[in-house]
């Protein structure tokens, strides 16, 4: 079976970011596991469908990234209707994506967090008629809200943050001549490093106080052309 092709974790935080200006205050990094040892859940032909949707893969990234919001919260960030939101935001409680948060249920508005225990998505998914067209349209669209907040963070964020924090920060990129067995190595490794820190950190609730979301984008391909342009 080919490998994952997209795999989200997420760790139920206490902390919200959803006001306006929100990337101004917190740029940085997807939560981890706050229970490592929960399975990954793997999407099937009708959860795939219910998520494929852009409005519904906005809503997932941020719940993932940020933490919990209610849709109204969620409304103002994308500039929907809250009756929109919330309608989106069942179909994705529908088919297991989000639930009701139940550290936050007594308010006047429901809080939704992203479902624990992380999704991924097989590579044959992208193959089958339209159910590979809905693959791409949910793949599409987490690259492209990954991108947007590696691209503000570059042009703004960077000059946001406190100075041992822009200093800590890596942007790389390197080419490696590997063998498949190599490449297929080298992604295990990666895995295993981030694996290592979500257990160091899970579960540490409430957070410090100097503590901050950051975000790693792990990306291993071979390039497709070989001999350049």
């Amino acid at each position: 079976m080919a490998p994952p092709l997209i795999f989200w974790t997420i760790l139920l935080s206490n902390s919200c970011h959803y006001a306006k200006g929100c990337l101004q205050r917190s740029v940085g990094t997807r939560y981890f596991a706050a229970m490592p040892e929960q399975p990954r859940r793997r999407i099937d032909a009708t959860t795939l469908r219910g998520l494929a949707h852009p409005l519904r893969v906005q809503l997932y990234d941020a719940l993932v990234t940020y933490g919990p919001a209610t849709a109204t919260l969620l409304a103002e960030r994308f500039g929907e209707s809250t009756g929109s939101t919330s309608y989106h935001l069942r179909q994705l409680a529908k088919h297991g994506f989000v639930e009701e948060d139940p550290a936050r249920g007594a308010g006047r508005e429901r809080y939704w967090r992203a479902y624990p225990g992380g999704s991924q998505l097989d590579r044959e998914e992208l193959s089958e008629g339209a159910l590979g067209e809905a693959a791409r349209l949910v793949v599409d669209e987490f690259q492209r809200a990954q991108s947007a907040r590696l691209e503000y963070w570059i042009a703004e964020g960077y000059h946001q943050v406190p100075q041992e924090w822009g200093q800590a920060a890596v942007n790389s990129t390197s080419h490696l001549r590997l063998l498949p067995d190599e490449f297929e190595r080298l992604g295990a490794e990666l895995m295993a490093v981030l694996d290592a820190w979500r257990e160091r950190v899970a579960g540490r609730e409430p957070a410090p106080d100097d503590a901050r979301i950051v975000e790693v984008q792990l990306h291993t391909f071979p390039v497709a052309h070989q001999d350049g342009p």
